[in-house]
């Protein structure tokens, strides 16, 4: 099956019928994307729905919000998952895949700022402890959490607030990080800020997926395509997972 994770910028706006065909382009099995927002949401999960794409659950966002979204061509479940931050409940959504063997877990965790009373990056580090511990309880079971992390290792860009934390899903808890594992030690980035510089100033690797150790064995491929973010669709490249059937 494939498994197809995209930060859609603000709710993809007028772009709908854009993302639509990106996502079309890629026949995944299941879509799973980020910065979601109600009102464009409705016209997209119906054009996603008239393409196959017919069962839907999201994080419900209202106005401006940014939320989850997964549309899938075949029957699943939202799963009560270990509750996100509630300063930030709307970007965590978790779902049982019945068809394919697997869960996963669709985070869009928060860049690092300051609020009032609290040290820079607070609520992003409380998100990451969420779900380090939900990734330690659910090492042997067939698992991706899959979406816009706003973090990586060193070598996917610099500067990253909580990099310790994305260090521990791999090297203490054992979780595969996919695109990595497949690439070694290439650079690629999936989203680029806008200061000045060159590519390995402003680019970043912020879209990940981590499969359990006890899916790993069933993963057959994890990449980036860039077309999309090149053509002004997004922001953000899509990554897409392989994964065979159980």
């Amino acid at each position: 099956m494939k498994l197809f994770s995209w930060n859609v910028r603000q709710g993809g706006g007028k772009r709908v019928d854009k993302i639509v065909d990106a996502v079309c382009s890629h026949a995944p099995d299941v879509v799973a994307l980020i910065e979601y927002r109600s009102v464009p949401g409705k016209e997209l999960c119906q054009k996603l729905g008239d393409g196959g794409w017919k069962y839907v659950e999201s994080t419900t966002p209202t106005g401006r919000d940014n939320g989850l979204c997964v549309a899938s061509q075949t029957p699943f479940q939202r799963r009560p998952g270990p509750p996100p931050p509630p300063e930030n409940a709307l970007r965590w959504l978790d779902a049982d895949l019945p068809s394919y063997g697997f869960g996963i877990g669709v985070l869009h965790i928060p860049g690092a700022t300051r609020k009032l009373n609290e040290p820079f990056g607070a609520a992003k580090s409380r998100f990451w402890k969420a779900v380090l511990s939900a990734a330690q309880s659910r090492r042997d079971v067939p698992f991706v959490f899959i979406g816009d992390l706003n973090t990586g290792a060193r070598i996917d860009g610099k500067g990253f607030v909580c990099a310790e934390d994305f260090g521990c899903m791999t090297d203490e808890l054992r979780w595969i990080d996919l695109w990595r594992a497949f690439n070694n030690n290439t650079k690629e980035y999936s989203w680029y800020s806008k200061r000045k510089g060159g590519a390995d100033r402003n680019g970043f690797r912020v879209d990940h997926a981590f499969a359990s150790p006890a899916l790993w064995p069933r993963v057959v491929s994890c990449r980036y395509s860039h077309a999309e973010r090149e053509a002004g669709t997004s922001d953000h490249s899509v990554l897409v997972v392989e994964i065979a059937d159980p």
